[in-house]
């Protein structure tokens, strides 16, 4: 017995047009968007003070700009002079909720840094270091510049 008409692959019609490259484009412009190029993460965190009232929540606008501040494991890392010339800009706004203490930030290396890679294991602390808006830069909090933070992946 032969197949049902509607079975067969000769009785699919041809798709009129060039619908593979609208697909293919479409599915570009959607990577472009969801995956931002050389991007890491950063997890940002402010000081809770537990014996204050209840903080506010905080903004770290895009463009805010973390530089290396030595070793996280070493306690003289502000005194020995072991920092990098590295400075890392977030790519999105983020918020840290009010009771939150941390948020991770997709960041990049600027490209007046001298060092181009930074990673987990390198086990660097990051510190506030103002904004890369020169023209349009909000005075920051001084909760902002307070923030710190450490890579959780590897920035190419």
């Amino acid at each position: 017995m032969p197949a049902h008409p509607s079975t067969t692959l000769a009785a699919v019609p041809p798709r009129p047009g060039p619908g593979g490259v609208g697909i293919l484009a479409g599915a570009l412009l959607a990577l472009a968007l969801v995956a931002p190029a050389h991007a890491a993460t950063l997890l940002a965190c402010r000081t809770l003070d537990l014996a204050a009232p209840v903080m506010s929540s905080l903004k770290i606008p895009a463009g805010t700009l973390f530089r290396d501040d030595g070793r996280a494991d070493d306690p003289l890392a502000q005194f020995n002079g072991d920092k990098w010339q590295l400075r890392l800009e977030t790519i999105l706004d983020a918020e840290i909720a009010p009771l939150d203490e941390c948020i991770r930030v997709p960041v990049r290396i600027t490209s007046d840094s001298s060092v181009k890679s930074v990673s987990l294991g390198d086990n660097r602390r990051f510190v506030y270091a103002g904004s890369s808006q020169i023209l349009d830069a909000l005075p920051p909090s001084e909760e902002l510049m307070t923030v710190k933070g450490k890579v959780l992946d590897t920035v190419p």
